[in-house]
């Protein structure tokens, strides 16, 4: 985690000396991203090529938990461990599916974020589907803009042409307070997405080209207020 640093009032002459990636590292080092690595424990997720979702969003994770934190942010994960989020908090929702959901959602409420990223892996019936694509809550300008410049980054690691996706009923997407999107960094079912994912050269470049992009874009984005939580979500996601 990254150590909070105050931006100083006066610039000394040893501060004139700093880089300007050190300057960027300090402005931002109170800033807090959380990265969300899908399922986990009994949820694997999605697989394929002898895959499984959970190993990946989780070692994916890390890799761009590292480079964000080298860029100076605060980098918090809901999961660090083979675990899904069902007992991360006291919940009354009754089912894990809907507990595990709420969890992630108020873990990102909790962080005062000023940006999540939701780490999955795709799957399809049709094997010819392939390549890295970056949803986001379709009302939020600031999750648009986060996933617009995720997507042009991974789109480049992956040599595809995917667009960023809006949805509406993603629970976590539309409740989240700060820029938030879900990256389905490739197809399980696609021999060659599945190939490349299982290197570990790919898998670095696609979380440097996830941390590179998600930092710029959070640049400028300030630390929201304390998240006072109302009722309705927990409505909303019973209904679901």
């Amino acid at each position: 985690m990254a150590i909070a640093i105050g931006w100083p009032f006066s610039v000394s002459p040893l501060a004139s000396a700093k880089t300007e990636s050190e300057l960027a590292q300090t402005a931002v080092a109170k800033k807090v991203i959380v990265i969300d690595p899908g399922h986990g424990g009994i949820d694997g997720g999605a697989s394929g090529g002898g895959l499984l979702e959970k190993d990946l969003t989780l070692d994916l994770a890390k890799r761009i938990r590292s480079d964000l934190t080298q860029a100076g942010y605060q980098v918090l994960m809901t999961r660090e461990t083979d675990t899904d989020a069902s007992q991360l908090f006291p919940s009354k929702l009754s089912s894990r599916h809907k507990r595990d959901l709420q969890n992630r959602l108020d873990f990102i409420r909790k962080a005062q974020a000023v940006g999540a990223l939701m780490i999955h892996m795709n799957s399809s019936n049709n094997p010819g589907d392939r390549g890295p694509i970056v949803f986001y809550f379709t009302e939020s300008e600031a999750g648009k803009e986060l996933a617009q410049q995720i997507q042009n980054a991974v789109n480049r690691v992956a040599g595809s042409t995917q667009r960023p996706l809006p949805r509406r009923n993603f629970f976590v997407l539309r409740h989240s307070p700060c820029a938030t999107v879900l990256i389905e960094v490739g197809f399980l079912t696609n021999h060659d997405d599945a190939s490349r994912l299982r290197t570990v050269v790919y898998r670095d470049r696609m979380a440097k080209a996830i941390a590179e992009s998600a930092a710029n874009a959070l640049r400028e984005t300030p630390t929201p207020p304390p998240f006072v939580k109302q009722n309705k979500t927990k409505g909303a996601l019973e209904k679901q």
